[in-house]
């Protein structure tokens, strides 16, 4: 059973089996926040709603406040309503006696709160509706595992932490099977709280792993991958391990990916409309032209694939197979974006996010500018054959800075995004730049501390 209907939850309240519901919103960075409550309040008044305060959406990743027009001291930090989507309700599997609602956020006049990552997916999701089209999407998603816990990491400044394992494990199924203690954990419970696994293998980093989770419809997908990073990292701790989702952890390792794959389909979901048998290389037209949106916008949308400056250091390592150029292929793992499958399988993949994103924000970005190219009939260029690193091509942003000026110069990202949405991201990117330049860093210790 991985999902819930009120009446279940109420007969399951009843005998005891679940005593709390966990009302989960999403904040910019993808986590979950919101307020665990008694299974009978739920019941009884919470599936209406409860009030958060609106700085979910105006701090960082380590919730350092910082000066957003939507939420500031001007505005009395105010609250807004976390509304629970009812089709989302299901049991917590590692949490006893406990179940999970995904939640959109209102402002208390009920209007949809437009910068919330939920509901940018869900307008991007709308107008693919009403162009004819359903998107679904699938994410690969890399992490490392490290024998320790919060406490032992920070004691050691996060330096020098002993992984899962000591050594690469590319497709091995050793380490598989003698890590199945935990791993097998994950697995199961992922199954057991509705997000499907196709796939756990080893990875090329010391400890390294990925997990794949089985495609959906785009909003299902972003709501799975939440749901699983969250309960990834708690697992971990519950086990005395520790999880990262850095795009780059450790300069000498391997950078982790979120690969996220989509494809589009008729309104009903029976036909994939990027196929096309009869057309070079299998593409239909309108396949060809969500591409080229795809390709043509990626860099005024990089800071949704690539939103931490710690993200461009995984694209600057080429030799992990992150992409840094502007540049499509078939089943090319080189390209940023790669055509791969036949028939109902054809999708693109995005190979330029990190396992750090958002992938509601990923997701409506991939559809927001695959959805311009159609409507603009954008084409695309010859597939790349080959090492696309090492051609001379129009590069992707290589830095955040970077990134965030094309952001702002953008016109069409704030008409296909809206205007208080990109202006709000910029805000973000602002916080997240500002303590980077201030803050002293252990690179800069070791590289002057001595010398200078």
């Amino acid at each position: 059973m991985t999902r819930l209907s009120i009446e279940e939850l109420s007969r399951l309240t009843a005998s005891g089996e679940i005593n709390s519901v966990i009302i989960a919103g999403v904040d910019m960075q993808g986590k979950l926040f919101g307020k665990r409550v008694p299974a009978r309040y739920f019941l009884e008044e919470a599936q209406e709603g409860i009030h958060t305060c609106a700085l979910n959406l105006a701090w960082d990743v380590s919730l350092n406040f910082g000066a957003f027009d939507y939420c500031n001291w001007d505005t009395g930090v105010h609250d807004m309503k976390t509304i629970p989507d009812l089709s989302t309700l299901r049991p917590y599997p590692w949490s006893p006696g406990t179940a999970l609602v995904l939640a959109d956020l209102e402002e208390k006049s009920g209007e949809a709160v437009s910068i919330a990552p939920r509901n940018i997916l869900k307008r991007q999701i709308a107008k693919a509706e009403g162009m004819g089209f359903k998107a679904y999407a699938a994410s690969e998603i890399e992490f490392y595992v490290f024998k320790e816990t919060s406490d032992s990491a920070r004691e050691k400044n996060f330096a020098n932490l002993k992984p899962l394992f000591p050594y690469p494990i590319d497709y091995s199924i050793y380490r598989l099977t003698v890590d199945h203690w935990f791993l097998g954990q994950l697995t199961s419970n992922l199954e057991a709280v509705g997000v499907p696994i196709e796939a756990l293998k080893g990875e090329w980093g010391n400890g390294q792993v990925e997990l794949n989770v089985r495609y959906a419809e785009a909003l299902e997908m972003a709501d799975r991958t939440a749901i699983y990073k969250n309960g990834i990292k708690e697992m971990a701790a519950l086990n005395q391990l520790m999880v990262t989702f850095m795009a780059k952890q450790d300069t000498n390792d391997s950078g982790s990916s979120g690969h996220t794959h989509i494809s589009l389909w008729d309104s009903a979901g029976t036909v994939n409309v990027l196929h096309d048998p009869d057309k070079e290389y299998g593409l239909s037209e309108t396949g060809r032209h969500f591409l080229g949106g795809m390709l043509a916008l990626a860099p005024e949308l990089m800071v949704f694939y690539a939103p931490y400056v710690n993200s461009y250091k995984r694209l600057m390592d080429f030799g992990s197979g992150a992409p840094n150029t502007i540049s499509w292929g078939i089943d090319n793992r080189s390209t940023s974006f790669r055509f791969d499958g036949k028939g109902k399988s054809s999708r693109f993949e995005n190979r330029v996010p990190g396992a750090d994103v958002n992938h509601y924000l990923v997701i409506a970005a991939m559809m927001a500018s695959g959805l311009y190219g159609i409507e603009h009939r954008i084409d695309i260029p010859q597939p790349i054959k080959g090492n696309a690193g090492v051609m001379d091509l129009r590069k992707l942003p290589t830095n955040l800075y970077e990134a965030r000026k094309i952001l702002e110069g953008s016109e069409i990202a704030r008409e296909l995004l809206g205007d208080e949405v990109v202006r709000h991201y910029l805000q973000a990117v602002d916080l997240e730049l500002k303590e980077y330049f201030t803050v002293v860093t252990d690179w800069e210790r070791r590289k002057y501390f001595e010398f200078i």
